[in-house]
């Protein structure tokens, strides 16, 4: 989620890179419901209490509206730390299509999480930074089917791809492609966990970046 600039249309067409992973879930779920209420409290390291002006309220996930305060991949947990390591391998796997030298870019990574529940708030239309590679986003799915996750794909014709949303199954996209969460209407967490993959030398350029919050990726 960084400021986005006007940049033209990828010279590759858009696709999805994804890997399935055999992360223990319910552990996994726990320990981030564990993570909310102590973000709620304000009780982790760097996060405040909720203020007036907070932006992405409309999603009604405090682990979102917090999502500059902490990197969630600085949570000392081993599902996470797999997650971790499948960005790596998906990230050169994305470089590779898009002929992008991924030890050059010397990415850096945030992360956090999303915890929604049906009707009470959801992440509308938006982007995460500077379209198109070689910056990434993506997220991987804990606790979110059934649902789908809406792209406007900006390949000329703007059309919608329906993602349909996998637990386990974690996904990697080249940003400049909005997307949305789907309406879904089950009871309970829907619960992502996300992350934004940059080159060091646009963070550094990048006046209102957050350092001893960004993490490299190897």
């Amino acid at each position: 989620m960084l400021d986005q600039d006007l940049h033209p249309i990828s010279s590759r067409p858009h696709k999805f890179f994804e890997r399935y992973l055999e992360n223990d879930l319910e552990k996994l779920s726990r320990f981030l419901e564990e993570k909310y209420q102590l973000i709620q409290t304000a009780q982790i390291r760097g996060v405040e209490e909720l203020g007036k002006e907070e932006i992405w309220l409309e999603s009604g996930s405090l682990s979102t509206v917090k999502w500059r305060e902490y990197n969630v991949f600085q949570f000392l947990n081993p599902e996470i730390y797999n997650i971790f390591k499948a960005i790596s391998e998906t990230t050169r796997e994305a470089c590779k299509y898009y002929e992008v030298d991924f030890d050059a870019q010397k990415y850096m990574v945030q992360g956090w999480f999303n915890i929604t529940h049906s009707g009470k708030g959801k992440l509308g239309w938006h982007d995460h930074g500077v379209p198109f590679a070689p910056n990434f986003h993506g997220y991987y799915c804990i606790n979110a089917e059934p649902s789908i996750t809406h792209y406007s794909i900006n390949d000329g014709s703007q059309r919608v791809f329906d993602n349909v949303n996998k637990n386990n199954r974690m996904i990697i996209s080249e940003m400049g492609h909005p997307h949305a969460m789907g309406d879904w209407e089950w009871e309970g967490s829907r619960i992502t966990l996300a992350y934004d993959i940059v080159p060091l030398e646009a963070l550094i350029k990048n006046k209102l970046v957050i350092e001893q919050h960004w993490i490299p990726l190897l």
